[in-house]
């Protein structure tokens, strides 16, 4: 039994998806910042052997020279920190675990949206993928890409309406019915 006023934590979920989040994003970050190492003939390219198809449809990946993909991985390198001091306050019941997981959460959802729009007509950027298969474009390019959007904007919506109760009822600590 929780004491009366004590952070709970954040839910189970969102635990879960903030932990999956640290370890992918680690070896995204590192598979772009670790090149050639990691690409296709490189010492380490057996730790990020999935790569190995999906550098062939997002071109960006394979291209040591794309400067939006290294910036990208920089960012992930601060996500990253951001979402470990997240799981952290969590694990000892801070209540600004909320804002923080907010801040991380949107940080990913934006980041995302950008480097989805990166592909589009918008940004000029329609010949950056290297298939037009929409087998491939589904399954190898859009749901994963996709779970980056929607996993962060399920978090936001929790936590946003989460902290607002919070403020309503003047409860910084989480007290749950």
């Amino acid at each position: 039994m929780t004491k009366q006023g004590v952070f709970r934590g954040l839910p189970t979920w969102l635990t879960v998806w903030l932990t999956v989040a640290v370890v992918v994003v680690i070896w995204d970050a590192s598979m772009v910042l670790l090149r050639p190492h990691t690409l296709p003939g490189g010492k380490l390219n057996w730790l990020y052997f999935p790569y190995n198809l999906y550098i062939t449809i997002d071109l960006r990946y394979g291209d040591m020279e794309d400067s939006f993909g290294i910036a990208q991985a920089w960012l992930n390198v601060v996500e990253i920190f951001i979402g470990i001091g997240a799981l952290i306050m969590n694990y000892l019941r801070k209540p600004s675990t909320l804002l923080v997981t907010l801040v991380v959460c949107t940080m990913t959802f934006w980041k995302t949206v950008l480097f989805l729009l990166m592909y589009t007509k918008l940004a000029n950027g329609e010949d950056e993928l290297g298939t037009d298969d929409p087998i491939l474009l589904i399954f190898c390019f859009m749901i994963p890409n996709g779970v980056w959007i929607l996993f962060p904007g399920l978090s936001m919506w929790y936590l946003c309406k989460d902290i607002l109760r919070r403020i309503t009822n003047g409860d910084s600590h989480g007290k749950q019915n």
